[in-house]
């Protein structure tokens, strides 16, 4: 053998073997949604959705679980989860104001990630937890949580379509489909049909169900309903519920929503919506996210930059000209509407058109002995801002005669909130919610405009006919707070005065957010946070006791009591530089539509019984049974005023308009 035929066989002989026995191989099965990779998985410890926030139950592969995110989910949850993976490559985050804020907590009781699902195990900082929306993961988690601080992307009842329009007066409504339905029955299906009915409407006509789907959890209807709509049902809600039926026992709740029928009327509802609990599905309908979550967050960043803060300019409002001139003998006074600790207010009535107005009366020698000029001043300037938004009274016009000053104002006939709340002792959640974002709506027009309200009360929250809050009373406000500049003055009411100004200290717009603190816990809770014997108890309460909350409060609620009722001004909800955008992404505000609020576009959950526009059964009696008379002012002090500390008070708005 030659040496080339040696080398050639010792080459072959050290290769690996060519031929040997090796198993298949197959690829998982990889569902794609929303760039999350969900492979099934069988959970070795006891597991909850992320999506439905129930229990992941059965044997097996009980679920999916994104193998990029750890994001668990029940095997029909998958393909509804709406936000994309925060583990895939999405190029640079920009999101910052979405993301959330977690800290270390310890846990009292068994608590599971919202993220994978699994126990938070440990005695103590078992996990982390968002400050604002109170999301709880694991610290290993804590990098794939989606940043939507805030929004609720979880469907813990399901999801139904409808498509709903109004024409010729008549409601039509189409109930097509649901899907991803709560299991109710032991064969883990459920037997749904559908309720529709016109809140406080007692007619069977007008109360109508669809057909019973036998053992489905993504039924299909695909029926019409033609409900008829009178003129006085514009208040009311159509409630659409989803029930299960049973054979043997009461029909078993599902999930519910409502529309206002003014809504519907003005704009058509045609996509998917989330079921909600009893309580939030009588006041809310929230429209499905699929594929418009990006949408939205952009939508978000673009539209809620902080508002440019000025100081109110001299052109912001003209002065009386001398055909504009009121006087005292134009009105009829025909009630008294309120009385308050420096002033009187009508219900008035103009002789030549018979316009209503709330007419509110000071007398000149009271507010120079209070040294209230610069106040009165203020209040008018306040008044006088154009372009306010609707939830701010509107100003008429001002007028003096020698010895009082006159605000003429749009007459709000609703009642105020204290009225409101010692009739009915508490708000339910979704109304205060509903008060509170229209509240804050005209906090953050004075606030843009250098303007510390200082004065935010029940009795200073008026509703309209319709149902919408105005806010009224400026007498208290300091203007010229912009940027960093701040007051010391001491002024308030004593119940929901602010810690730093009981403790003197310079304070700014944080005086206005405690004040909205309690104002937020006395709708939701029907009695102030702080209480006292008399003011020093009431100041010393303020500063030292931390107010107790009801057990049935929500966790929201909770959260934006809390952030409001910081003792401390610079921990403060609102009152840091984006103080502006936190209110506003609190999740106490998550089933809040911003941009149809400011345009008073969402139905008022309640709508005051008016009769006429001259109608006052909405205010205290104590105040309208009091006889129409001015009070005397002290004549020899008039006679000695030189009346040139009210020069520049007359005035007429040129933008009043009076709604019909």
């Amino acid at each position: 053998m030659s040496k080339n035929e040696r080398e050639s066989e010792a080459d072959f002989i050290g290769r690996p073997k060519r031929f040997e026995r090796i198993g298949a191989v197959r690829e998982r099965n990889v569902h794609d949604v929303n760039g999350h990779k969900f492979l099934a998985r069988f959970f070795k410890q006891p597991t909850f959705c992320g999506h439905c926030t129930d229990f992941i139950w059965g044997v097996g592969r009980q679920g999916f679980q994104c193998k990029v995110c750890c994001l668990a989910v029940h095997k029909r949850c998958f393909e509804f989860v709406v936000f994309p993976c925060p583990g895939s490559d999405k190029g640079p985050e920009t999101n910052y104001r979405k993301s959330h804020c977690f800290k270390k907590h310890t846990y009292t009781s068994p608590t599971f990630c919202d993220q994978c699902g699994t126990l938070l195990y440990g005695i103590f900082n078992q996990g982390i937890q968002c400050e604002v929306c109170q999301l709880n993961v694991h610290r290993r988690c804590e990098k794939y949580v989606p940043r939507l601080c805030g929004v609720d992307h979880t469907e813990k009842r399901g999801r139904i379509y409808l498509k709903i329009t109004y024409e010729r007066q008549r409601l039509i409504v189409i109930v097509k489909e649901a899907k991803n339905l709560v299991p109710m029955d032991p064969n883990g299906l459920a037997d749904p049909y559908v309720k529709l009915k016109l809140t406080g409407d007692n007619e069977r006509t007008r109360k109508l169900k669809t057909k019973v789907v036998k053992a489905s959890l993504n039924p299909r209807w695909n029926e019409t309903f033609l409900i008829e709509v009178n003129p006085e049902d514009e208040s009311r809600r159509l409630m659409v519920e989803l029930w299960d039926w049973d054979r043997a026992s009461r029909d078993d709740f599902m999930g519910a929503l409502s529309f206002g029928i003014s809504e519907v009327m003005k704009r058509p509802v045609d996509c998917w919506f989330k079921l909600l609990s009893k309580e939030e599905g009588e006041f809310y309908s929230i429209p499905c996210l699929d594929g418009k979550v990006n949408a939205l967050l952009n939508m978000h960043r673009a539209k809620y930059e902080s508002p440019n803060v000025s100081k109110p300019e001299e052109n912001d409002y003209r002065v009386q000209s001398k055909q504009d001139t009121l006087r005292i003998t134009d009105f009829r006074f025909l009630r008294v509407l309120g009385k308050g600790s420096f002033a009187k207010v009508f219900l008035a009535e103009h002789k030549n058109t018979d316009d209503v107005y709330a007419v509110k009366v000071l007398k000149k020698d009271i507010v120079i002995q209070e040294d209230d000029i610069e106040c009165i001043m203020t209040e008018k300037r306040v008044l006088a801002l154009q372009q306010k938004p609707p939830f701010i009274v509107q100003l008429h016009s001002c007028f003096q005669t020698m010895d009082r000053l006159f605000f003429v104002m749009e007459f709000i006939n609703g009642g105020d909130l204290m009225y409101w709340i010692q009739l009915v002792g508490k708000f339910k959640e979704p109304v205060a919610t509903f008060y509170a974002a229209e509240v804050a709506v005209g906090l953050f027009f004075l606030h843009s405009h250098g303007i510390v309200y200082r004065d935010l009360k029940l009795d200073n929250v008026l509703l309209d006919f319709e149902g919408h809050v105005k806010l009224a009373d400026f007498g208290l406000c300091k203007d010229g707070i912009v940027g960093t500049s701040t007051t010391q003055t001491f002024c308030g009411t004593p119940d929901s005065i602010a810690p730093e100004i009981i403790q003197r200290r310079a304070y700014g717009t944080s005086a206005d957010w405690w004040c909205f603190g309690v104002l937020i816990y006395e709708m939701l809770v029907g009695q102030p946070p702080f209480s006292g014997e008399d003011e020093d108890d009431l100041f010393q309460s303020i500063l030292e006791v931390t107010p107790s909350f009801p057990r049935n409060l929500s966790k929201e609620a909770l959260s934006i009591c809390r952030g409001f009722l910081n003792k401390e001004p610079n921990s403060r909800l609102g009152c840091s530089p984006v103080g502006f955008l936190e209110i506003r992404d609190h999740v106490f505000f998550r089933r809040i539509n911003w941009e149809l609020i400011e345009s008073r576009a969402v139905q008022p959950p309640f709508k005051p019984c008016v009769r006429d526009n001259r109608d006052t059964s909405n205010f205290d009696k104590a105040f309208t049974d009091l006889p129409t008379e001015l009070s005397p002012t002290d004549k020899l002090f008039i006679m000695n005023l030189s009346q040139t500390e009210f020069v520049g008070f007359s005035f007429v708005n040129p933008e009043f308009v009076v709604e019909v």
